[in-house]
C-alpha cells in the first residue's frame, strides 16, 4: 500500500551483504521493509535502524551496519604503536570502539570513493557530510583511535596512550631546543602537558599555549627552554661587539 508494487523485503541475511553489495540490490526499489520488525529501511543507510538501536550486542551491531568484514579496536589495542594498529585493521571495511560501540567511518573507502564518483555534486555532498557530521566519532584507519573516548578523556597520559600507544612522551618545556630534537625525535607522539594537544615535532612547543600566554618571559620558556634572553630597549646602547658577547653569555 505504501510503495506499491515496488518495494523489497530486507531479509537478516543481507546483513552477510558489505554495503556495495546491498547497493546493488536495493538501490532501485521505491521502498525497503525490514523483514523482522517491518520498519522503512532508509536507502542511505541499507540497515534496520530501529533494531540496531535496540541491539546491545556490539558484534552484531558492526554485523548489522557493515557486514562481516569488520574490525573491534580493543582497548588493548593502545598498547600497539601506530604502524601496528594500522597494519591489523587496514583490510577492514570499518572498525567499531570495543568501549562506546560507535560508529566508525572507514576513511579508505570514502577516498577511494572520491577518486572513483565522477559526478562532482555527490563528491562534494560525500566529502561535506564525513568531513563535518561525523568527523567527531569516527576511528579512521590512520590514526586508529577513537576520537569519541579521546575527546571525554581528561587525564593526559591515557590520551597519549590512546592516540599514538606506548611509544609518546610529555613536553618538558625546561629543555633547549637542542634537547628536545633529541628526546623528542623518536616518539609516535608528544603532548602539551597542561593543554593535552598534540605537539608538531618541527614546532618544539606548544603552539596553542603560546599564542595564548601574554606573558613574554612565559613564552620564551615555553620556546626556548630555560637558556634565553630578553632583548631590551636599552641594549640599543651596546654596540654590536657588546651585543653578541652578551647573547653569546646566555
Amino acid at each position: 500500500m505504501k510503495f506499491g508494487l515496488y518495494f523489497e523485503i530486507f531479509n537478516t541475511f543481507d546483513y552477510n551483504l558489505n554495503l556495495e553489495e546491498r547497493r546493488a540490490k536495493y538501490m532501485n526499489f521505491d521502498g525497503i521493509l525490514c523483514e523482522k520488525c517491518n520498519n522503512k529501511i532508509d536507502k542511505r543507510n541499507f540497515y534496520c535502524t530501529f533494531c540496531y538501536n535496540i541491539e546491545t550486542d556490539i558484534i552484531k551491531k558492526g554485523h548489522m551496519i557493515f557486514g562481516p568484514k569488520f574490525g573491534i579496536l580493543k582497548t588493548s589495542d593502545y598498547n600497539l604503536d601506530l604502524e601496528e594498529r594500522r597494519k591489523k585493521y587496514i583490510n577492514y571495511d570499518n572498525i567499531l570502539c570495543e568501549e562506546c560501540s560507535n560508529e566508525i567511518i572507514s576513511m579508505q573507502r570514502i577516498i577511494n570513493y572520491l577518486i572513483e564518483e565522477t559526478d562532482f555534486i555527490k563528491k562534494a555532498y560525500v566529502k561535506y557530510k564525513y568531513e563535518n557530521e561525523k568527523y567527531s566519532n569516527e576511528i579512521n584507519k590512520w590514526n586508529c583511535y577513537c576520537a569519541y573516548c579521546y575527546n571525554k578523556e581528561t587525564d593526559v597520559i591515557k590520551k597519549g596512550h590512546m592516540k599514538f600507544g606506548s611509544n609518546f612522551k610529555i613536553l618538558d618545556c625546561n629543555l633547549n631546543l637542542k634537547e628536545r630534537r633529541a628526546e623528542y625525535m623518536n616518539y609516535d607522539g608528544i603532548l602539551c602537558e597542561k593543554c593535552n594537544k598534540e605537539i608538531v615535532k618541527w614546532d618544539d612547543c606548544c603552539t596553542y599555549c603560546y599564542y595564548n600566554e601574554t606573558d613574554i618571559i612565559k613564552k620564551g620558556h615555553m620556546k626556548f627552554g630555560s637558556k634565553f634572553g630578553i632583548f631590551k630597549t636599552s641594549d640599543y646602547n651596546l654596540d654590536l661587539e657588546e651585543r653578541k658577547k652578551k647573547i653569546h653569555e646566555l
